[in-house]
């Protein structure tokens, strides 16, 4: 018999098809698929490092370890169906669903095969340590998370952050903190290289703390980035930092610190030729200060000093610098319009920042999404602010902030006027009550050490 003729690829891996298989995937992805509807599939060690499956092994609660499970990220946007995950333990759906909403389950011996059905490592099983959650680590297969390592790796820890959320990172960040850096009071005698590494850490911390909703833990951090950022004599870092304490400012709706903190930024970083993108970032803080005050002419003007600083900016001189680019500024810009009342304004910005495609920046897509839903709302555009919401919910599944779904809150808020009127609209609410509930986890304490 001669060789088959080759044809299109396989869509899934990309290797040759026969000419008669008319699937679009090659005999060992189709097993592939097969074997994942009728068995749990291999995951990488960093799986179980995930915050609410890690809660949930800790709990020693087989049923909420299920539904963790399932609605893990790994899996993509939408969770694993109850009747696909119930088929792996030969049970029904509505047997798993029991599992899952019920007590404890205390049979030993099934808790055992129901442990092996989904693969759990030896060591996650009624752990109190958290597996791998101490590692900063990105590949195309594993999602990334926090390693314990002395090498620091603050461009992977940033893109980390804005892929999977705050809250998914860190309990890491706080064990590397703790593991290799010392308090800030005992820090001026260290190298410039890890008062700067310690900063930068710190910095992150904050963020991903006041990501998971925890202002006050946030602001601890930025202050302790601020002393060892100074410290090092780093003067661009400063700026960086103030500018990270102006966000906080304005999130907790203190408008005068948050021009204060842009302002001094600015006056540190003053004579820094490789600063405008700090800068841009810090006038454009400064102008959501002063939206919020409601100086609307203050605030146009130095939103565009804002856009001239960027325009003058190069690439970041350092990597312990966050990115400000285009989007960044006009998703603050947006802010500052939806502040002062100029709806179609920023409806004109967000509808060039919001994009379908896939996007590593999950949170700031979000975040915009969320924006560009309430301008709709201040339009009475409702069903397309219906539309964007229920993009959003699909975009964050599994992604571990608190902002988001705060901000996911206030469109629920803004939405529920309209529920009489528009039949789209509780059947979105009914959806928001469910997405807040499976994310509950988000309001539990973070660690403290």
């Amino acid at each position: 018999m001669t060789a088959m003729t080759r044809r299109a690829g396989c869509a899934r891996c990309g290797a040759g098809l026969a000419t008669d298989n008319n699937s679009g995937r090659c005999a060992p992805c189709q097993r592939a698929e097969r074997d994942r509807v009728v068995a749990a599939p291999e995951v990488p060690a960093t799986f179980w490092s995930h915050e609410p499956l890690w809660r949930a092994l800790a709990e020693r609660h087989l049923g909420r370890v299920i539904r963790a499970y399932r609605h893990h990220p790994y899996h993509g946007r939408q969770p694993l169906p109850q009747a696909t995950v119930a088929g792996w333990f030969g049970v029904t759906q509505a047997q798993l669903s029991r599992v899952e909403t019920g007590p404890p389950m205390v049979h030993l011996d099934r808790l055992a095969h129901w442990a092996r059905v989904l693969g759990f490592p030896p060591t996650s099983c009624g752990s109190a340590s958290r597996p791998g959650a101490t590692t900063l680590r990105h590949t195309s297969t594993e999602k990334p998370v926090l390693t314990c390592s002395a090498r620091f790796d603050a461009p992977t820890g940033r893109s980390a952050d804005r892929r999977i959320g705050g809250r998914n990172l860190y309990r890491g960040a706080l064990a590397h903190i703790t593991a290799f850096f010392p308090p800030t009071r005992q820090s001026s005698a260290l190298p410039r290289p890890t008062l700067l590494a310690a900063a930068t850490l710190h910095e992150m911390a904050g963020w991903m703390a006041h990501d998971s909703g925890d202002s006050t833990t946030g602001r601890q951090h930025f202050r302790d980035a601020l002393a060892l950022a100074v410290d090092s004599g780093t003067r661009l870092l400063v700026g960086q930092v103030h500018g990270s304490l102006s966000h906080l400012a304005s999130h907790d709706g203190n408008a005068a610190a948050a021009i204060a903190h842009a302002i001094e930024g600015l006056g540190v970083i003053a004579d820094e030729e490789a600063g405008a993108r700090v800068r841009a970032r810090l006038f454009a803080l400064q102008a959501r200060g002063l939206a919020a005050a409601g100086r609307a002419a203050e605030c146009h003007s130095t939103l565009r000093l804002a856009e001239v600083a960027l325009g003058q900016a190069a690439a970041s001189p350092t990597p312990w610098l966050s990115p400000f680019d285009r989007t960044s500024l006009d998703i603050e810009t947006a802010r500052c319009l939806l502040r002062l009342g100029d709806v179609t304004a920023a409806l004109r910005l967000l509808d060039d920042i919001v994009t379908d495609e896939p996007t590593t920046r999950v949170r700031s897509q979000a975040l915009a999404r969320t924006l560009l839903a309430t301008a709709l709302v201040g339009q009475a555009r409702i069903d397309e602010a219906c539309l964007v919401t229920h993009k959003t919910i699909d975009l964050t599944h599994g992604l571990g902030s608190t902002v988001v779904l705060d901000q996911l809150r206030h469109l629920a808020l803004l939405l529920r006027s309209h529920s009489i009127h528009l039949p789209d609209v509780p059947q979105l609410l009914d959806r928001l009550r469910d997405t807040f509930r499976e994310r509950s986890w988000l309001a539990l304490p973070l660690p403290t050490g």
